[in-house]
């Protein structure tokens, strides 16, 4: 028997190819953070070291946007593609948090397809809209144990000092491989939901 195809899906991981290629690709490719050992120069000014953290600032916010965007895009499409046809579900679909939302998937679309949404790189995404969004919390701490390289950037006793005092979400570094598994693994999870 034939497979058939969701379109519906393709068109989703289509818009995330698009995204990456035509959108974050070039804007990430005109800022590049500036190494540590050549911030301010070589004779480490005080303005050219601002002018340098300024720039490193801005190249980090736009990988964070980038992945806060990816996230975003990807939840508002799950719960688009889940409510299709499914009038009783869809306000429960719209509020449901992650677990309730597997259980939908489950319900909706089978156990293969929900399988498939708890791989590591979606949690970890998942995880790192909701700390981006919400600050230091269970969802930062989550986010800490499944990828402390997202504070890489730190030595150990700054990143104690940022965690008691509130600060692990405002300092996480989203690296450009850091995007490159986001947006694989939201891809992949339409390419492979589209054969049904």
């Amino acid at each position: 028997m034939a497979r058939r195809r969701d379109g519906q899906a393709l068109i989703f991981a289509h818009h995330l190819h698009e995204l990456r290629a035509k959108v974050v690709a070039p804007v990430l490719s005109q800022l590049q953070p500036i190494p540590r050992e050549l911030v301010g120069g070589a004779r480490g000014f005080i303005v050219q070291i601002a002018r340098d953290k300024s720039h490193n600032a801005l190249c980090y916010e736009a990988r964070l946007s980038f992945a806060l965007t990816v996230g975003a895009l990807f939840e508002r499409n799950l719960r688009l593609w889940l409510s299709a046809g499914q009038t009783a579900l869809r306000p429960l679909i719209e509020r449901a948090d992650r677990a309730t939302l597997v259980k939908h998937i489950v319900d909706v679309k089978g156990a293969t397809a929900a399988s498939m949404f708890q791989t590591a790189n979606l949690i970890e995404l998942w995880e790192l809209v909701s700390t981006a969004r919400h600050g230091d919390g269970p969802s930062a701490r989550r986010l800490k144990a499944l990828n402390p390289g997202l504070w890489s950037h730190q030595d150990a006793e700054t990143q104690i000092l940022y965690e008691s005092v509130g600060l692990r979400a405002h300092a996480i570094r989203v690296h450009d491989a850091d995007l490159e598994r986001y947006f694989g693994a939201t891809i992949s999870f339409w390419q492979k939901v589209s054969v049904w």
